[in-house]
Protein backbone atom coordinates (compact mmCIF):
# COMPACT_ATOMS: atom_id res chain seq x y z
CA UNK A 1 0.00 0.00 0.00
CA UNK A 2 2.96 2.29 0.60
CA UNK A 3 4.42 1.65 -2.85
CA UNK A 4 2.01 3.68 -5.01
CA UNK A 5 2.78 7.14 -3.51
CA UNK A 6 6.50 6.36 -3.75
CA UNK A 7 6.22 5.33 -7.40
CA UNK A 8 4.32 8.49 -8.15
CA UNK A 9 7.09 10.58 -6.58
CA UNK A 10 9.78 8.66 -8.49
CA UNK A 11 7.96 9.13 -11.80
CA UNK A 12 7.61 12.84 -11.10
CA UNK A 13 11.33 13.13 -10.36
CA UNK A 14 12.22 11.21 -13.53
CA UNK A 15 10.01 13.52 -15.57
CA UNK A 16 11.76 16.55 -14.07
CA UNK A 17 15.15 14.99 -14.83
CA UNK A 18 14.22 14.30 -18.47
CA UNK A 19 13.02 17.89 -18.80
CA UNK A 20 16.32 19.11 -17.35
CA UNK A 21 18.30 17.02 -19.86
CA UNK A 22 16.18 18.32 -22.73
CA UNK A 23 16.77 21.92 -21.70
CA UNK A 24 20.51 21.26 -21.39
CA UNK A 25 20.72 19.74 -24.87
CA UNK A 26 18.62 22.56 -26.33
CA UNK A 27 20.94 25.15 -24.80
CA UNK A 28 24.07 23.34 -25.97
CA UNK A 29 22.65 22.98 -29.47
CA UNK A 30 21.96 26.69 -29.73
CA UNK A 31 25.45 27.55 -28.47
CA UNK A 32 27.15 25.21 -30.94
CA UNK A 33 24.95 26.46 -33.78
CA UNK A 34 25.76 30.09 -33.03
CA UNK A 35 29.48 29.27 -32.95
CA UNK A 36 29.26 27.54 -36.35
CA UNK A 37 27.43 30.49 -37.85
CA UNK A 38 29.87 33.06 -36.48
CA UNK A 39 33.03 31.15 -37.33
CA UNK A 40 32.14 29.40 -40.60
CA UNK A 41 28.79 29.95 -42.30
CA UNK A 42 28.75 33.73 -42.10
CA UNK A 43 32.01 33.72 -44.09
CA UNK A 44 30.51 31.62 -46.88
CA UNK A 45 27.66 34.09 -47.32
CA UNK A 46 30.14 36.97 -47.60
CA UNK A 47 32.35 35.14 -50.08
CA UNK A 48 29.86 33.61 -52.53
CA UNK A 49 26.85 34.81 -54.49
CA UNK A 50 23.49 33.67 -53.11
CA UNK A 51 22.77 31.69 -56.29
CA UNK A 52 25.93 29.66 -55.69
CA UNK A 53 25.35 26.68 -53.39
CA UNK A 54 28.80 27.36 -51.89
CA UNK A 55 27.30 30.33 -50.03
CA UNK A 56 25.72 27.90 -47.57
CA UNK A 57 28.72 25.58 -47.35
CA UNK A 58 28.02 23.18 -50.22
CA UNK A 59 31.56 23.31 -51.54
CA UNK A 60 31.31 20.24 -53.79
CA UNK A 61 29.32 21.98 -56.48
CA UNK A 62 25.86 22.57 -57.90
CA UNK A 63 25.61 19.12 -59.49
CA UNK A 64 26.00 17.31 -56.17
CA UNK A 65 23.61 19.74 -54.48
CA UNK A 66 21.01 18.96 -57.15
CA UNK A 67 21.38 15.24 -56.42
CA UNK A 68 20.72 15.85 -52.73
CA UNK A 69 17.68 18.03 -53.48
CA UNK A 70 16.35 15.34 -55.80
CA UNK A 71 16.66 12.67 -53.10
CA UNK A 72 14.76 14.86 -50.68
CA UNK A 73 12.03 15.49 -53.26
CA UNK A 74 11.79 11.78 -54.10
CA UNK A 75 10.95 11.01 -50.48
CA UNK A 76 7.32 11.65 -51.36
CA UNK A 77 6.78 15.42 -51.38
CA UNK A 78 3.60 15.99 -53.41
CA UNK A 79 2.87 19.15 -55.40
CA UNK A 80 0.65 20.66 -52.70
CA UNK A 81 2.48 19.40 -49.61
CA UNK A 82 3.75 21.89 -47.05
CA UNK A 83 7.44 21.83 -46.18
CA UNK A 84 9.43 22.95 -43.14
CA UNK A 85 13.02 23.53 -44.24
CA UNK A 86 15.34 23.10 -41.24
CA UNK A 87 18.53 25.13 -41.73
CA UNK A 88 17.22 26.54 -44.99
CA UNK A 89 20.22 28.72 -45.81
CA UNK A 90 19.14 31.00 -48.66
CA UNK A 91 16.19 28.69 -49.58
CA UNK A 92 17.82 26.81 -52.45
CA UNK A 93 15.46 23.90 -51.71
CA UNK A 94 12.48 26.17 -52.33
CA UNK A 95 13.87 27.04 -55.76
CA UNK A 96 14.45 23.37 -56.57
CA UNK A 97 10.94 22.34 -55.51
CA UNK A 98 9.38 25.15 -57.55
CA UNK A 99 11.30 23.94 -60.60
CA UNK A 100 9.68 20.51 -60.14
CA UNK A 101 6.20 22.04 -60.31
CA UNK A 102 5.66 21.99 -56.56
CA UNK A 103 3.30 24.69 -55.29
CA UNK A 104 2.85 23.98 -51.60
CA UNK A 105 3.42 26.07 -48.49
CA UNK A 106 7.05 26.58 -47.54
CA UNK A 107 8.54 27.75 -44.27
CA UNK A 108 12.28 27.93 -43.69
CA UNK A 109 14.46 28.95 -40.80
CA UNK A 110 18.19 29.32 -40.35
CA UNK A 111 20.41 30.59 -37.52
CA UNK A 112 22.49 32.55 -40.04
CA UNK A 113 20.79 35.95 -40.32
CA UNK A 114 23.05 36.94 -43.22
CA UNK A 115 21.62 34.03 -45.22
CA UNK A 116 18.00 34.80 -44.28
CA UNK A 117 18.48 38.43 -45.32
CA UNK A 118 19.26 37.24 -48.87
CA UNK A 119 15.93 35.42 -49.26
CA UNK A 120 13.25 37.23 -51.25
CA UNK A 121 10.19 38.51 -49.42
CA UNK A 122 7.96 36.14 -51.40
CA UNK A 123 9.50 33.20 -49.52
CA UNK A 124 8.52 32.72 -45.89
CA UNK A 125 11.63 32.26 -43.77
CA UNK A 126 12.90 33.47 -40.41
CA UNK A 127 16.17 33.87 -38.57
CA UNK A 128 16.22 31.34 -35.75
CA UNK A 129 16.44 27.70 -34.71
CA UNK A 130 13.88 24.95 -34.32
CA UNK A 131 13.25 26.19 -30.77
CA UNK A 132 11.79 29.37 -32.24
CA UNK A 133 9.07 27.50 -34.12
CA UNK A 134 5.59 27.45 -32.59
CA UNK A 135 5.34 24.00 -30.97
CA UNK A 136 1.74 23.62 -32.16
CA UNK A 137 2.59 24.30 -35.81
CA UNK A 138 3.00 21.38 -38.22
CA UNK A 139 3.82 20.85 -41.89
CA UNK A 140 3.44 17.78 -44.08
CA UNK A 141 7.21 17.35 -44.21
CA UNK A 142 10.16 18.54 -42.16
CA UNK A 143 13.42 18.28 -44.09
CA UNK A 144 17.09 18.93 -43.27
CA UNK A 145 19.70 19.02 -46.02
CA UNK A 146 23.36 18.96 -44.92
CA UNK A 147 22.50 20.20 -41.44
CA UNK A 148 24.10 17.35 -39.49
CA UNK A 149 27.49 17.16 -41.20
CA UNK A 150 29.55 19.68 -39.28
CA UNK A 151 29.89 20.66 -35.64
CA UNK A 152 26.74 19.18 -34.14
CA UNK A 153 27.35 16.13 -31.94
CA UNK A 154 25.02 13.14 -31.88
CA UNK A 155 22.95 14.37 -28.95
CA UNK A 156 22.36 17.72 -30.66
CA UNK A 157 21.48 16.06 -33.96
CA UNK A 158 19.05 13.62 -32.36
CA UNK A 159 17.38 16.44 -30.44
CA UNK A 160 16.80 18.38 -33.68
CA UNK A 161 15.46 15.27 -35.46
CA UNK A 162 13.06 14.57 -32.60
CA UNK A 163 11.74 18.12 -32.91
CA UNK A 164 11.40 17.68 -36.67
CA UNK A 165 9.21 14.62 -36.07
CA UNK A 166 6.95 16.64 -33.76
CA UNK A 167 6.45 19.28 -36.48
CA UNK A 168 5.69 16.81 -39.30
CA UNK A 169 2.40 15.26 -40.36
CA UNK A 170 3.56 12.90 -43.10
CA UNK A 171 7.21 12.46 -42.21
CA UNK A 172 10.73 13.81 -42.15
CA UNK A 173 13.61 13.62 -44.64
CA UNK A 174 17.27 14.28 -43.90
CA UNK A 175 20.74 13.28 -45.03
CA UNK A 176 23.94 12.33 -43.21
CA UNK A 177 27.52 11.36 -43.94
CA UNK A 178 28.36 7.64 -43.79
CA UNK A 179 30.65 6.41 -41.04
CA UNK A 180 33.54 5.99 -41.19
CA UNK A 181 34.09 9.24 -43.09
CA UNK A 182 37.48 10.09 -44.57
CA UNK A 183 37.66 13.51 -42.88
CA UNK A 184 37.28 13.42 -39.11
CA UNK A 185 36.38 17.10 -38.95
CA UNK A 186 32.90 16.08 -40.08
CA UNK A 187 30.22 14.15 -38.20
CA UNK A 188 29.24 10.80 -39.68
CA UNK A 189 26.81 8.01 -38.78
CA UNK A 190 25.99 4.40 -39.50
CA UNK A 191 22.60 4.11 -41.17
CA UNK A 192 21.63 1.11 -39.04
CA UNK A 193 22.28 3.16 -35.90
CA UNK A 194 19.93 5.87 -37.15
CA UNK A 195 17.20 3.37 -38.02
CA UNK A 196 17.44 1.74 -34.60
CA UNK A 197 17.10 5.11 -32.87
CA UNK A 198 14.20 6.25 -35.07
CA UNK A 199 12.18 3.12 -34.34
CA UNK A 200 11.34 4.47 -30.89
CA UNK A 201 9.01 6.99 -32.57
CA UNK A 202 5.62 6.15 -34.08
CA UNK A 203 6.10 5.47 -37.77
CA UNK A 204 4.79 3.53 -40.73
CA UNK A 205 8.11 2.96 -42.47
CA UNK A 206 11.77 3.99 -42.33
CA UNK A 207 13.79 3.86 -45.51
CA UNK A 208 17.51 4.44 -46.11
CA UNK A 209 18.67 5.57 -49.56
CA UNK A 210 22.33 5.05 -50.41
CA UNK A 211 24.70 4.91 -53.41
CA UNK A 212 23.44 8.07 -55.08
CA UNK A 213 26.64 10.10 -54.76
CA UNK A 214 29.89 9.41 -56.62
CA UNK A 215 31.82 8.98 -53.38
CA UNK A 216 29.12 6.80 -51.73
CA UNK A 217 29.77 8.62 -48.47
CA UNK A 218 26.32 9.83 -47.54
CA UNK A 219 22.80 8.54 -47.16
CA UNK A 220 19.28 9.97 -47.01
CA UNK A 221 16.64 8.93 -44.48
CA UNK A 222 12.91 8.78 -45.20
CA UNK A 223 10.88 8.57 -41.99
CA UNK A 224 7.19 8.07 -42.77
CA UNK A 225 4.67 8.77 -40.04
CA UNK A 226 1.61 7.80 -42.10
Amino acid sequence: MQLKPQLKIIRGKMKQFRQFLTEEIASETRQVTNFLVDSIYSEYVKKFNKNDVSCVGWLDGTENAEVRFRKIYEGGISDKDSVLDVGCGVAHLHTYLKNQGWNGQYFGFDPNKAAIDLIGEEIEAIHGTIEDIDKTKTWDWAVANGVFNLGLKKEHTFWIIENMISHANKGIIFNMLCAPYDDDRYESYKSEEIVKWLKRFDHRKIEIVEDYMNNDQEFTVYFYKV
